[in-house]
């Protein structure tokens, strides 16, 4: 296992895929800055709060910019071997599929961690530099370190309802469907965020939990957090038996 997700490692080295979803990464500590920028030139006399700054970022991070760079990555990783005919060359050395599909799933976690992470960092180097000209209220290390363990737990959640999309890049051997239905998500996430339906819908409901802790639900707890594990098994469990037994 620790080979095959080395291998992952060498053959990100060599694509662009990696400058592609780094730069997507950053677009969020991007906007919210440019946004602040846009605030206080408006409004010399506006007062900002650190944890506003951070807020914004969770929300674009979570429904909206994330789960785009997020399953393009996923779908990179799942269909590049079919994409440039790789896979039966991979599965001709003794490694069984169920360990490859795997491996797969693993590297796609820890790569989201490590794009997770960028955006941590832009946004604390972004809000550094806006505290130095403008000032914050409530600004510490506290704050921006709370921020980094939402933005890790939020990265977790976020792994586990992206499987479905990598079930997608595995049957469509492609990137549009992956991206289309990824498109389709986040529309999904603006229209209910502020609705009690986004309990329901897991990619809503995920961010829920990392922006507000756990809250008194509209709907049992259990069932929201059962509906993400149920995506998430399931996008896991249709992707490996779809794999086990199509034919190389």
């Amino acid at each position: 296992m620790a080979n095959h997700i080395y291998c992952e490692l060498l053959k990100l080295k060599r694509s662009k895929i990696v400058l592609i979803t780094v730069l997507g990464a950053v677009v969020t500590p991007v906007f919210i800055f440019i946004l602040h920028l846009t605030i206080q030139y408006r409004q010399p006399d506006a007062v900002f709060v650190m944890a506003d700054f951070y807020d914004g970022a969770l929300l674009f991070t979570m429904l909206m910019l994330g789960p785009i760079v997020y399953v393009v990555i996923a779908t990179y990783l799942f269909s590049r071997e079919y994409t440039e005919n790789t896979l039966k060359t991979i599965l001709s050395v003794p490694v069984k599929k169920f360990t490859f599909i795997t491996g797969k799933f693993l590297m796609l976690f820890f790569y989201i961690i490590f794009l997770t992470g960028i955006t941590w960092l832009v946004m604390s180097i972004f809000t550094i530099i806006f505290h130095g000209f403008f000032g914050f209220e409530e600004f510490g290390v506290r704050l921006a370190a709370r921020f980094l363990g939402q933005m890790m737990i939020g990265g977790t959640l976020m792994f586990l309802t992206i499987t479905p999309f990598a079930f997608l890049a595995i049957w469509t051997k492609g990137f549009v469907v992956p991206l289309i239905t990824a498109a389709t998500v986040v529309l999904g996430n603006m229209m209910v965020v502020n609705s009690e339906l986004g309990e329901l819908f897991p990619w809503v409901s995920s961010f829920l939990l990392v922006a507000d802790g756990v809250k008194q639900f509209v709907y049992p707890f259990s069932l929201v957090v059962g509906l993400i594990a149920v995506v998430s098994i399931l996008g896991f469990v249709l992707s490996v038996i779809y794999f086990q037994r199509k034919d190389i």
